[in-house]
């Protein structure tokens, strides 16, 4: 039998007739990977001939219960569906049915280009690079594509192709055939590949401004009411996520409405020979118990303001804004926020003991470029030899990749960027002890600490986190991340790009700075750390096999030192969503949830943990696989992964992943968004990339 997993309202699948004159058996799914291939095949062709159901990369969407979301000036079409995989458990094979959602723009790729001006030589890069990653869906037919790529130089006046035995343009094809009248006649081509590129019959060209592009943009993902409107369909509550579930087999035993000369998915299930029936299956749970956050007077935190562990006084402070045009209509001119958010952050700091001096003010001109600021601040800050931090107050959010890449690569010094609009929100003081609490992180303070267990204090531990980002130009930036301390709030740092003509660079990689983290830690605990835990994100399960090299390089920088590791993958985006049931309505887990066995692979050392306490939509855990390794502890492994997400400098509580791999986190992204290069040398140390 084959299991369909719902996580609590399971379904099995028994075979009773040969497969391609193959028999599946439970024991074939639990040895062979390619059988388990085989079986998500035979459910995905079912869900194909179900007419219901609209194809959208590994998702079956519903294509007539579509949603209209309005909001903002964003305006979005929504689509609920699913999506299946095999996983191998304990308890054997199952189908992980997930709910998986398609969005379509209610603008068209042309209404993109002329946003981006894509007339403008220097913009066409940056659209080619964009619109490479994107699937759109056409207007006429309602089908689905890939883009390969977007020519410029093509239109639908000059490109022509061969239409039942004529040369057509473009033009004339849709006017002839959809009767669809073509208004830019200028624009660029979208390009589609069907099979290989050299071969000039495979290359599709597609009109912009009757296609519309799939998924989010950037820009509506920072709309705030846009996506608190959208957060009603994505953030599904547990019970309704159980009952949209329930409705999938449904889907599979459709027996009604079937494509022309088709067989109904009815149909198909007697023809593979499989029968469904429900069962329910339930499995084992523990709870860890959350650790205290401790303040500076070493007293458990039990509200919003206290004594910082470790604080930088901002003795050193520098205010850099825009003159505001005269007569400007805003809440606040750009002085004013100047002197509003010192007064506030004076407020916040009491309660804090950070003491916070008045800062210097540097006034930029009206509509200055990028360079005119940086020159501007150049003047007051080139001589200074102390710590020092500059908030930046800026209206144009283009300034910021360039003011980023200045103060943490080319001068190194700590930055805090803050849009002007922010004051004119409420929850100002709330905003202010955020951002006091970054700039105490970033310039090596500390706001809260754990007690950890004293058996992880003697085994001197080091945390590692790598995580890795993609950069346009086929390029990737790797963020690595070190703790130096026995409290695991102190950081050692490095990045690197890598080209995708030379990816064994990343094998050698993370063992060259395992070497530097091991020093860096001796340097400031005048010992050797006795064991390195390395927490790694971005790489599968099914990728684990790519590892060996990098893992053979890691091996050999180990013994070396005479230190043991262990290499966890780190896995937030599983498709398991872990409910508690009580008088038969479902809950969401309390934070510390650790499931070990039950839904694991048993030939593994894994499991899986939700830190975080989840008040909106479905929970998601995080997966922990040990993949290699030589630590002799494993027992102590999920505790302080868990008592790790407690102590991430920008929030209080938990986070969905420790620290060290948060901060990897947010290191490659500002390497591969902003600075696209490395850390000044003053940054190596501490959290100049929060």
């Amino acid at each position: 039998m084959v299991y369909i997993n719902n996580k609590k309202e399971d379904f099995f699948i028994e075979f009773q007739k040969g497969v391609n004159k193959k028999i599946i058996k439970q024991q074939d799914i639990q040895k062979d990977q390619l059988t388990k291939q085989y079986i998500e095949l035979i459910i995905k062709d079912i869900l194909y001939s179900n007419t219901k159901l609209d194809f959208y990369k590994d998702a079956f969407v519903l294509k007539e219960e579509k949603i209209t979301i309005n909001q903002d000036g964003v305006q979005v079409d929504f689509y609920p569906g699913f999506s299946t995989s095999f996983v191998e458990t304990e308890k054997g094979n199952f189908l992980n049915v997930s709910l998986k959602h398609k969005i379509v723009q209610g603008k068209t790729i042309l209404q993109y280009l002329i946003e981006k001006d894509y007339k403008k030589k220097e913009n066409k890069e940056e659209i080619r690079e964009y619109l490479s990653k994107c699937i759109f869906k056409d207007s006429y037919i309602g089908k689905n594509y890939k883009i390969k790529d977007i020519d410029f130089d093509k239109n639908p006046i000059n490109t022509t192709f061969n239409y039942k035995g004529k040369t057509i343009t473009i033009i004339d094809y849709y006017k002839n055939r959809y009767g669809i009248e073509i208004k830019d006649k200028q624009q660029p081509l979208i390009l589609v590949c069907n099979g290989p590129f050299q071969e000039v019959k495979n290359r599709l060209y597609f009109v912009p401004e009757l296609c519309s592009l799939l998924g989010l943009e950037d820009d509506q993902i920072k709309n705030g009411a846009f996506m608190n409107d959208l957060a009603y369909s994505t953030k599904i509550e547990p019970n309704e996520r159980v009952e949209k579930i329930n409705k999938f087999i449904a889907l599979l035993e459709e027996d009604t409405d079937k494509k022309p000369n088709k067989m109904s998915p009815k149909e198909k299930l007697q023809h593979y020979g499989i029968k469904i029936q429900r069962v329910k299956e339930h499995f084992k749970a523990y709870y860890i118990k959350p650790p205290s956050l401790y303040d500076g007077n070493n007293n458990i935190i039990e509200k919003n303001y206290y004594p910082v562990v470790k604080s930088q006084d901002l003795n050193n402070l520098y205010c850099v804004y825009e003159k505001d045009k005269k007569g400007k209509k805003n809440n606040y001119d750009n002085y004013d926020i100047a002197g509003k958010f010192y007064d506030f952050l004076c407020k916040v700091s009491k309660s804090y003991k950070i003491k916070v001096s008045k800062p210097k003010k540097i006034e930029v001109p009206n509509n200055s470029s990028a360079n005119s600021w940086i020159n501007q601040v150049e003047k007051y800050i080139s001589k200074e030899q102390k710590d020092f931090a500059v908030v930046f107050i800026i209206n144009n959010e283009n300034l910021y990749q360039t003011l980023k890449k200045y103060s943490l690569c080319k001068n190194g010094f700590i930055s805090q960027i803050v849009k002007s609009n922010t004051f004119n929100k409420s929850g100002l003081m709330s905003i202010c002890s955020k951002i006091l609490l970054q700039i105490n992180s970033k310039l090596g303070g500390i706001s809260y600490n754990i007690k950890f267990d004293k058996e992880i204090i003697d085994r001197k531990l080091i945390a590692i986190g790598v995580d890795s980002s993609h950069i346009k130009g086929k390029r990737t930036g790797v963020g690595m991340v070190a703790t130096i301390d026995n409290n695991f709030c102190d950081f050692y740092n490095k990045e690197e790009i890598i080209e995708e003509k030379n990816k064994k660079q990343l094998q050698f990689s993370v063992s060259t700075f395992i070497g530097e983290a091991i020093a860096a830690y001796r340097n400031k605990n005048k010992v050797d750390p006795k064991g390195i835990i390395i927490y790694r994100q971005g790489v599968s399960l099914q990728q684990k096999e790519f590892l060996k090299d990098e893992i053979k390089e890691i091996d050999f920088t180990c013994k070396s030192k005479n230190v043991k590791y262990y290499y966890i993958l780190v896995n937030t985006k599983s498709n398991y969503k872990i409910f508690h049931i009580e008088n038969d309505e479902y809950y969401n887990p309390y934070s510390g949830l650790l499931v070990l066995d039950g839904i694991t692979n048993r030939n593994f050392f894994e499991f899986y943990l939700q830190p975080q306490e989840v008040t909106q939509g479905s929970s998601t855990p995080t997966c922990f696989h040990v993949a290699y390794g030589d630590l002799d502890f494993p027992e102590i492994i999920p505790k302080f992964t868990f008592d790790l997400c407690h102590i991430y400098s920008n929030w209080k509580g938990a986070v969905r992943i420790p620290n060290v791999i948060k901060n990897a986190e947010k290191l490659s992204k500002m390497t591969a968004k902003y600075t696209r290069g490395e850390l000044n040398s003053k940054l190596k140390y501490g959290q100049s990339y929060l």
